[in-house]
């Protein structure tokens, strides 16, 4: 479709291990960076899974149920359809032999158990996050430019269309003056800043906290209206986006950032707690969204997709 904006790109990364916490760490931060996680509890469920889904990458435990991790790797690396694709093998084996010995037999990282998750994922990123070009916002035809009250008048009246008792006009002037106060404050050294645009006020709070510890600025925005506000005037490093919002959806709210000059480069993680995994990534890949997270979500995961996606 014409105009549309894709999802960083997608791989395929088969996990063959078979310690279910272990899974569920490493596909849920690898799910929520939008690529497609297979599991095999199995060596053979494992082998045959990467003959026939051809994966990018594979993540390896060397201790299985019913076959050596090695071995494993050596079937992988003989057969000429899963030759090429690069391994990282997990072990609480860490003799030096043994390491030398996988890393002969082709594995491309070693990872020994107990592991920091991010120290993994940051191997991980060398095999599916190869270098690409950075999204640029598409030329549009040039047209008088308009003040940021005139914008947000246009979306305001846009909103109110829809949704008419969503929010009174006081509530409205009552932050834009807040705004207004805040980028008026003397510039300070630049920190990365995060606009999270969700009516959830303990996931809020929790978050931004966490979030201001590692030195990220925080913007909580409780509604559409005022998560259009804050973007424009803030143009944050990035946006969270509740679908679900009063006083303009979600939806509405990710397409007029995407149509704004000021806005429309910023990368969007959506968000939901009522749909799948399967459906947010479909969503997001419909609304031009850079990523998506299902909810709930544990802080530290959230803070790893941050920082792999704008720094720390």
């Amino acid at each position: 479709m014409a105009g549309r904006r894709e999802l960083t790109p997608m791989f395929k990364i088969l996990v063959i291990e078979d310690e279910p916490d272990q899974n569920k760490l490493i596909r849920l931060r690898l799910e929520a960076r939008g690529h497609c996680v297979l599991l095999a509890g199995k060596a053979k469920e494992g082998l045959d899974l990467a003959v026939r889904e051809k994966p990018d990458l594979i993540i390896l435990d060397m201790i299985l149920p019913d076959m050596h991790g090695l071995d494993v790797a050596i079937k992988l690396k003989q057969n000429p359809a899963t030759r090429a694709i690069p391994i990282i093998a997990l072990s609480a084996v860490g003799s030096p032999d043994f390491t030398k010995a996988c890393l002969q037999e082709g594995i491309a990282a070693y990872v020994r158990k107990p592991y920091e998750p991010r120290e993994l994922f940051r191997i991980i990123e060398r095999y599916v996050r190869p270098e690409a070009p950075r999204r640029t916002v598409e030329p549009r035809p040039a047209a008088p430019q308009k003040s940021y009250q005139e914008k947000l008048i246009e979306i305001e009246k846009q909103f109110f269309q829809k949704t008419p008792a969503a929010r009174s006009a006081s509530a409205v002037r009552r932050e834009s003056k807040a705004d207004e106060t805040r980028t008026a404050a003397p510039d300070l050294p630049r920190q990365k800043n995060i606009l999270i645009i969700d009516d959830d006020t303990s996931f809020g709070a929790i978050v931004s906290a966490r979030l201001a510890e590692h030195g990220f600025e925080v913007q909580l925005a409780l509604d559409g209206i005022s998560g259009l506000r804050q973007a424009f005037l803030k143009r944050p490093d990035l946006v969270l986006l509740n679908l679900i919002l009063p006083a303009g959806g979600g939806e509405a709210v990710l397409t007029n950032l995407r149509k704004s000059q000021e806005a429309g480069s910023v990368p969007i993680f959506i968000m939901s707690s009522l749909l799948s995994a399967k459906m947010l990534e479909e969503k997001a890949r419909e609304l031009g969204a850079q990523g998506y997270i299902s909810k709930p979500i544990d802080p530290e995961d959230l803070l790893y997709i941050i920082e792999s996606v704008i720094g720390g």
